[in-house]
């Protein structure tokens, strides 16, 4: 595995160069532990608002607060296996992967709309398991519009290369979507209506898989699943992936 105590070599785009904050929900004790130089520009005052925030906002009461419709009363008596308790999945910060899209893309004319396809020019990523680059990769996008509303599905192909001395390979696949109001969602994807837009006004979610042929690492990778929470910000994406347990 990678020493953390050496970084690969990077790109000058690759070093922190974002004029935007990243710093996402995480209270996971092991990110604390990245030294203050290494965080983003604002992040420690952004995680205290955060958590502050998650703080006044732990319910009281943890009784419903609202009467189950009819609908939902005839659901609960047809749910299936009633007397069996089934083991509720866990999430555990794991990896942040941040990619660099390249400026030009095609469009190719899907049913009545339009694909998006774009290549990734940069990127890095670092985590529990390692650190290291994004060496290739593409990513497609289409955009279904519901009333005000606009869903972008986003998947994505990354090819992760580790910080090792000899480094393993890592493919890495995104799918899911980026929901908000249509003109929101048309902005964040535009490099220059992007720039006054936050890109926490729209709920992005990915599901995540990764798989590799190298000894060192498949193990711990290939039979993993986990849920990403993420920004997009012009030809920019971040991803924070919670491994599921």
């Amino acid at each position: 595995m990678a020493d953390p105590g050496q970084l690969p070599p990077t790109t000058s785009d690759q070093t922190e160069a974002s004029d935007w904050d990243t710093a996402l929900i995480i209270t996971d004790d092991w990110m604390k532990t990245i030294p203050p130089e290494r965080r983003h520009s604002g992040w420690e005052a952004v995680e205290r608002q955060w958590i502050g925030n998650m703080q006044s906002q732990q319910p009281k009461d943890s009784r419903p607060t609202r009467e189950f419709t009819k609908k939902e009363y005839e659901a609960i008596e047809r749910f299936p296996c009633p007397q069996k308790t089934l083991p509720i999945p866990q999430l555990e910060f794991d990896f942040r992967m941040r990619v660099i899209l390249s400026s030009q893309s095609a469009s190719v004319a899907v049913n009545d709309g339009f694909k998006k396809l774009s290549t990734i020019s940069d990127g890095s990523w670092s985590g529990r398991f390692g650190y290291g680059l994004v060496v290739n990769g593409g990513q497609e996008s289409q955009d279904t519009i519901h009333g005000k509303t606009t869903a972008t599905w986003v998947e994505g192909i990354h090819r992760l290369q580790t910080g090792d001395e000899i480094p393993a390979y890592i493919e890495c696949k995104t799918r899911g979507h980026m929901i908000g109001p249509s003109e929101l969602v048309k902005a964040l994807q535009d490099p220059e209506a992007s720039a006054s837009v936050d890109p926490r006004s729209c709920l992005f979610r990915v599901f995540v898989t990764m798989k590799t042929t190298d000894e060192r690492y498949a193990e711990k990778l290939n039979a993993g699943m986990w849920i990403g929470s993420c920004l997009w910000k012009g030809l920019e994406v971040i991803y924070d992936a919670y491994r599921v347990s």
